[in-house]
């Protein structure tokens, strides 16, 4: 069995010279004058700005709000924003297809791109501009800058920043590091984008702000669901995806080894991004009925003022007066037995249909402690293949949450034996350097946040694995884009009673 590389992933968390290969991502080459015009119809990207040099994140939405594509989007090198670069954890072929299939009378074309390569460096390297040859995005996920505005007099936008230049600098810790969630609503003045690091005063709701510590101002462009100051995801931001050509006279790696770096395995990215609560379109929303609302993304890829675009209507309404049907949570798992779940893995509240918590079931005798495994971790990838590896927590120890040890059940029966319908399910499965094994799934939203829960695990004695969960969507629905409820006026409700 392959080990994690645990040292590899503690380098690239900490910002260290690395790079990992990534086989997995589509690319897709949009050329032609009206490139940014159809992105702009297409996807979330706001009308009338440009696309900074770093990249930016949207969403392809299908008409009823629906994710389709998340995207990474990325100038081709040209300073008339003609052509772009983008990046998808989906089918190139099929997302080349649909622009194709949209474009009308557009002079733009798409085009699948499968003789590209990507890799993925913890920052941008400042020894290689992006160029013609070299396509670089930068994430800025949870904190993107504020969306450029629209050209005036075809004067280019002030993005704050010079091309290739990073933003402010951030610090890259194994649980995230401090935030700054500056926003505006539609049309109006951005706040400005903060350091990372922020004093406790400053992460204190300003006086007179409105429920769940929104600004009475309500100036904010960037709908938010997940409140947590420090965000956990800080930690990701600043994470550079590079698409280049491996036929190359001197290919990217070899002139990123030049640079003093080394390859790590991709793999162990995916705890990294599991702890930083990043949503991940193949693996969040691979259902085909997930709204961005519901995986706190509308925060990176959608701002207000974004204009007209395919499902524009639902991401309106669910903000405004609705509330998305299920949410995503953050899962500390119990790494006592080995045993992890799978992507689709069904989650269960305990306490339902004759499950119920017990403080240890190592007391009830409903396992052994493997031998030879108690002192060295086991690790999963993202499809959930079990590999061994040295120095992963177990997800009991410190920072796990798990400090009560496994859920055991009523007699030998599972929950599902019981009758006991999911809650949800898991999508995405990690093993942490820090946190150990961790996990995001997507449960109804009725579900109370400070239930306990147990993921469906063949390998796992009772076939649950217990389950601490983190909220990232809170159960209310809300976001704090909502505009505040008021009360009609008082004629208005002595009309309404007569």
């Amino acid at each position: 069995m392959a080990r994690h590389d645990l040292a590899g992933q503690r380098a690239f968390d900490g910002g260290e010279p690395v790079y990992a290969l990534s086989d997995a991502v589509g690319v897709v080459s949009l050329q032609g004058p009206d490139s940014l015009r159809l992105l702009s119809a297409l996807t979330t990207v706001p009308p009338g700005g440009e696309i900074p040099a770093g990249g930016s994140q949207a969403l392809l939405l299908d008409a009823n709000g629906h994710i389709q594509f998340g995207l990474a989007i990325t100038p081709a090198g040209d300073a008339d924003q003609d052509s772009f670069t983008l990046i998808t954890d989906g089918s190139a072929t099929s997302l080349a297809e649909l622009i194709n299939s949209r474009r009308f009378r557009l002079r733009t074309e798409a085009t699948a791109r499968p003789d590209l390569r990507t890799l993925v460096t913890p920052g941008l390297a400042p020894e290689l501009a992006p160029g013609l040859d070299l396509a670089a995005f930068e994430d800025h996920w949870p904190n993107p800058p504020q969306p450029a505005r629209p050209r005036l007099g075809g004067a280019a936008p002030d993005t704050g920043a010079g091309p290739g230049e990073p933003r402010a600098e951030t610090v890259r810790s194994g649980a995230g590091a401090a935030q700054a969630n500056g926003a505006a609503q539609c049309g109006a003045e951005a706040e400005p984008t903060k350091p990372a690091a922020r004093s406790a005063a400053e992460a204190e709701p300003a006086e007179g702000a409105g429920r769940l510590g929104r600004p009475s101002a309500q100036s904010r462009v960037w709908p938010r669901y997940a409140l947590d100051s420090p965000h956990p995801g800080t930690g990701w931001t600043g994470s550079a995806i590079y698409v280049y050509d491996p036929a190359a006279d001197e290919p990217l790696p070899r002139r990123l080894e030049a640079l003093g770096y080394r390859q790590i395995g991709v793999g162990n990215l995916e705890a990294l991004r599991v702890a930083a609560w990043r949503p991940l379109a193949g693996r969040e929303a691979g259902d085909g009925k997930t709204l961005p609302h519901e995986l706190d993304w509308l925060r990176a890829t959608t701002p207000l003022n974004s204009g007209c675009y395919p499902g524009q209507e639902t991401v309106a309404k669910v903000i405004n007066v609705g509330k998305p049907p299920r949410r995503l949570v953050f899962l500390h798992l119990d790494g006592s037995d080995a045993a992890w779940p799978k992507s689709g893995a069904a989650v269960f509240a305990l306490g339902q249909n004759g499950a119920e918590p017990l403080a240890s079931a190592r007391d009830a005798g409903l396992a052994a402690e493997p031998e030879g495994e108690s002192a060295a971790g086991w690790g999963a990838p993202s499809d959930g293949t079990r590999t061994a590896g040295a120095g992963a927590g177990s997800g009991a120890g410190p920072g796990s949450g798990l400090a009560a040890g496994r859920v055991a059940l009523r007699g030998d029966a599972t929950t599902a034996d019981k009758g006991a319908r999911p809650v949800g399910h898991v999508t995405s499965v990690g093993v942490h350097h820090e946190l150990g094994p961790i996990a995001l799934a997507l449960v109804k939203r009725s579900l109370p946040e400070d239930i306990p829960l147990a993921v469906a695990v063949a390998d796992a004695p009772g076939g649950l694995v217990a389950a601490l969960q983190t909220t990232i969507v809170p159960a209310s629905g809300e976001s704090d884009a909502r505009p505040a409820r008021r009360r009609p006026p008082v004629k208005l409700s002595a009309a309404r009673r007569r």
